[in-house]
């Protein structure tokens, strides 16, 4: 039987717009899309977003979250805005500075009309284990608010990735919504050491063990030989000194975010909505510290329903303007569709697309 491609759906729009004509464009998108089928009245519902780093200026902006609570409102849902720790020396990898810079750049209840829920709790270890029998993974643990939500709509920012060429909405999920656990497990194929510089003595990353192999005199120290690399000591310090190499990346870093995403899509069935901007493409994710200058015009706003065919959309999208790939302009020894193909290969949807460009 002949299957028809998957609509995703674009309206034009620019970063510089005010946030009526961005809310009118994303009302539009939401009925365009049916993505008000994603949600229930009652339901929980994450909106799960980027709030950016201190200093960077070219994350979605409050106004796309504001417009999308509405809506989300409207269908009787209940949404938060949400996200979870980091691994990196950041503000953002703990739940209390994290939510005091999602405060800072405007996301506050006031402003949104919803509260920010650090996904993880406020250490990045609140954490859920799920079945997903992947080419990586058995199991993943997911941050717990994102996999206890009972729906969900991930807003995702299209730009160039230091590990994959390209985040989209399936980085967003799969990363975005693992806990700090999880995130080590992604990006790391050998096991955690302690920083003796850093390290307090405080014994935090010891009782968290679950293989008691963190000794702890004047600072810890941890036995090769009984570590099973499972992360929870870099969930448990809040100083710094467990430390790793970032050993992973490209396609098996794409396969292992990816196996994330499909553990959520797989508890969800049905229950997710897609949002990406395509405004202010950097070379770099929301997660760099630094203003980058966009690599082409501003696109448009895309919605669907479908993981793999938003990210097959904007990839598609940034090639017809620019004439060249997202990852030749930004990381050029990343191939950005391994994710898309073994989304695909999992389920998780289709990349054979039609781009429905809407007016607003």
């Amino acid at each position: 039987m002949l299957r028809m491609p998957e609509k995703v759906f674009l309206i034009s729009a620019r970063a510089s717009e005010s946030s009526t004509a961005i809310a009118r464009k994303i009302e539009i998108l939401w009925e365009a899309a049916g993505l008000e089928s994603c949600f229930r009245v009652h339901d929980l519902a994450a909106l799960k977003l980027h709030v950016g780093e201190p200093g960077k200026t070219t994350f979605v902006p409050p106004a796309f979250a504001a417009a999308l609570v509405r809506c989300m409102r409207a269908s009787g849902a209940r949404p938060f805005l949400t996200d979870s720790a980091v691994l990196y020396r950041s503000p953002r990898n703990n739940g209390i500075d994290h939510a005091q810079v999602a405060a800072d750049h405007g996301f506050t209840l006031e402003a949104v009309g919803a509260p920010f829920l650090p996904a993880d709790g406020i250490d990045g270890s609140d954490e859920v284990e799920l079945p997903v029998n992947g080419r990586r993974f058995e199991t993943v643990s997911i941050a717990a608010a994102a996999a206890r939500a009972r729906s969900m709509l991930v807003l995702s920012h299209a730009t160039g990735h230091l590990g994959t060429g390209f985040g989209g909405a399936l980085k967003n999920l799969g990363m975005g919504c693992s806990s700090r656990k999880a995130k080590l497990r992604q990006h790391f194929g050998q096991q955690p050491r302690i920083d003796p510089k850093l390290c307090n003595g405080c014994a935090d990353c010891a009782r968290g063990c679950p293989e008691d192999a963190i000794t702890v005199e004047k600072t810890a120290a941890i036995d090769a030989d009984r570590c099973i690399g499972c992360g929870a000591c870099i969930a448990r310090c809040l100083e710094g000194a467990v430390r790793f190499d970032w050993t992973i990346s490209g396609a098996e870093l794409q396969e292992r975010i990816v196996e994330h995403a499909a553990a959520l899509v797989r508890e969800k069935p049905g229950r997710i909505a897609y949002v990406t901007s395509a405004l202010s493409i950097t070379k770099d994710c929301d997660c760099l510290d630094a203003p980058q200058e966009p690599l082409c015009e501003d696109i448009g706003i895309l919605a669907s329903r479908d993981p793999v065919a938003i990210d097959a959309a904007a990839l598609r999208l940034f090639r017809e303007r620019t004439g060249r790939t997202l990852e030749s302009m930004s990381y050029p020894h990343h191939d950005g569709w391994a994710q898309i193909r073994y989304a695909e290969e999992l389920g998780l949807g289709r990349s054979d697309v039609e781009i429905v460009t809407l007016e607003a």
